[in-house]
């Protein structure tokens, strides 16, 4: 069956992973999608290298796409790009601030000759304001929105870029809403994806402000704004934070606990749930017990509550608790490493992990596509290309005879990975 993008043309100029993601869903639903790429490849290609030219970090995120490996200084080069991108139907790009303009690969000047054209961009701060120009990878962003792992022994990034990849599939989603659109208006547009807008979305259960709620909120920005020039250690504002906020009764009920033979995590926030817990676990709990009493000190209270739920559950295995709590209807599963889910049945039944042959590497497996259609399906069809191995083809596309590719690469302007 034929994915939802068949016969559908992505030009790329995607480095990293958010423009590159994007790109690589849009492969998996059928679009052809060429890459243009540096001489030197992708950066990404040297990330993790497994054999020249070829790193992990590309394996991951340009399957089923054509590799087209230019220098753009060269003007007729950019002349034939530039005739390619004016030609598809959609272009992916997460150019340096200014670097499309001077290119003549921006939305302007491409939908002038291309109404049809849907120009998906990604930043890093946005398009206005005092930071639209600043250049941003993932851990900058997630640090400037807070979306790191708060220790009183110091901050420490995230251990995946989730801010790269939440951003890659907000620019896929919006690919296929302005397809959506064009489909009813005949015309193209602009979409644009920021970086640190896809940091906050991650962040959506609490970025906000409930005036009723969050005054403490106010008091702890105005205490940052000298703490550290005060002399305050990290840990001592770390400390401030936890004391400003509103505690709950969560570590008990919701996160991991200890068992005799590795760690389960759980999810009983709701009251039914939590009295299904202690029955379930043999604990006792007033606050959850009698809906109105609160302790004298929540947060001492708390901790010792999730000091009594885990005497009791390391006192049996992972396995038995997870039987215990299914029984319950308490959601909970062993906590695991990433690399034992290459492995995993759960993950294997269906499908969420796919083996492609590549043509260097040898065999690799990949996440699948993270959607599945019943008439429609998204399928990853072919591993990453090799540098350049698609660039007479695309260039041919873009009207060059193979006389004009000849003298492209003897210029050495082009790799031809052919």
């Amino acid at each position: 069956m034929a994915g939802p993008f068949a016969g559908l043309r992505v030009v790329e100029f995607g480095r990293f992973i958010a423009a590159p993601y994007c790109g690589q869903l849009l492969a998996d639903g059928g679009a052809d999608v060429i890459k243009v790429e540096s001489l030197e490849g992708d950066e990404t290609r040297r990330n993790g290298q497994i054999v020249p030219g070829e790193g992990r970090q590309f394996l991951n995120k340009n399957r089923g796409k054509r590799s087209l490996a230019v220098d753009l200084r060269d003007p007729e080069v950019l002349a034939a790009v530039v005739e390619l991108a004016a030609r598809a139907d959609i272009v992916v790009a997460n150019f340096r601030p200014g670097q499309a303009a001077r290119h003549g690969l921006d939305y302007e000047s491409l939908s002038a000759r291309n109404p049809r054209l849907i120009y998906a961009e990604n930043t890093a701060y946005g398009r206005k304001g005092p930071m639209a120009d600043a250049a941003g990878m993932d851990v900058v962003l997630a640090a400037y929105a807070g979306l790191v792992n708060f220790h009183p022994d110091g901050p420490t990034p995230l251990s995946d870029p989730i801010v790269d990849y939440m951003a890659g599939m907000l620019l896929a989603w919006g690919v296929s809403t302005a397809l959506y659109t064009r489909e009813r208006t005949g015309e193209g547009q602009r979409l644009d994806v920021a970086l640190l807008q896809a940091a906050l979305l991650l962040q959506n259960n609490h970025m906000n402000h409930v005036d009723v709620l969050d005054e403490w909120r106010t008091e702890f920005v105005e205490y940052l704004k000298t703490a550290f020039a005060n002399g305050e250690t990290w840990a001592n504002v770390i400390a401030r934070r936890e004391e400003l906020q509103p505690h709950a009764l969560v570590r008990a009920y919701y996160g991991y606990l200890p068992t005799r033979d590795g760690m389960i995590a759980v999810a009983a926030m709701a009251r039914p749930l939590r009295l299904k817990m202690m029955e379930v676990v043999g604990f006792e709990d007033r606050w959850t017990r009698e809906p109105g009493w609160l302790p004298e000190d929540g947060r001492a209270y708390a901790e010792e509550v999730a000091r009594a739920v885990e005497a009791r559950t390391t006192q049996d295995s992972t396995a038995n608790w997870q039987r215990k709590f299914a029984a319950a209807g308490i959601p909970s599963a062993p906590l695991q490493f990433p690399e034992q889910l290459l492995d995993d049945p759960q993950v294997a039944a269906n499908g969420f992990l796919t083996r492609l042959e590549h043509e260097t590497v040898g065999g690799v497996t990949v996440v699948s596509p993270p959607v599945a259609f019943s008439k429609t399906p998204l399928a990853a069809h072919t591993a990453s290309p090799a540098l350049g191995a698609h660039t007479r083809a695309a260039l041919a596309e873009a009207g060059l005879d193979g006389a004009a590719v000849d003298r492209l690469v003897a210029r050495g302007v082009v790799v031809d990975g052919q």
